[in-house]
């Protein structure tokens, strides 16, 4: 009996089976992996993380925007911990050079706010599912258009610009 296991947001891809199965298919699997590409958890059509060259460019600026009670206060009563795990990540990938976010970070900027989420792993995977974040590492997740888009949705202001 053959197994494949795919975990698109942590980047896995396994494989179980007899040689001949993993044979008979590797060239099939190789094509697969291609196709995802080195960060397998970006949905398609988000394209890859842009590598500066040292020489030409230099690394992105953080911005300000405004601070994160201010953002945090903007959500209706209807939010769910899912919308607050999005918010904190869009504020602290604003923050950091690389403009990637963690779920330990995200969760600790919410605890200094007082909310206490009860599965902060599960907001985040349950983002990366409806295509609101993506896995830029293992590990490193980014907000993405959609979830900029239901953010200003949400709290009815502009986040865009910072």
């Amino acid at each position: 009996m053959a197994r494949l296991r795919v975990n698109l947001a942590a980047g896995e891809f396994e494989v179980e089976g007899s040689e001949d199965f993993v044979r008979d298919y590797a060239e099939r699997i190789e094509a697969l992996l291609d196709r995802l590409g080195p960060t397998a958890g970006d949905p398609p059509g988000e394209p890859p993380p842009a590598t500066p060259t040292p020489s030409t460019s230099a690394p992105p600026q953080p911005t300000a925007g405004p601070p994160f009670g201010e953002l945090l206060q903007g959500l209706p009563r209807t939010a769910t911990d899912v919308d607050r795990m999005l918010l904190a990540g869009l504020h602290l990938q604003r923050r950091a050079p690389e403009r990637a976010f963690t779920t330990a970070d995200a969760n600790r900027l919410l605890l200094e706010h007082g909310v206490k989420l009860g599965n902060p792993s599960q907001s985040v995977k349950q983002n990366l599912v409806a295509k609101r974040a993506f896995a830029v590492q293992r590990g490193r997740y980014r907000v993405a258009q959609t979830g900029l888009g239901h953010l200003e949705q949400l709290t009815g202001r502009r986040l865009a610009d910072g």
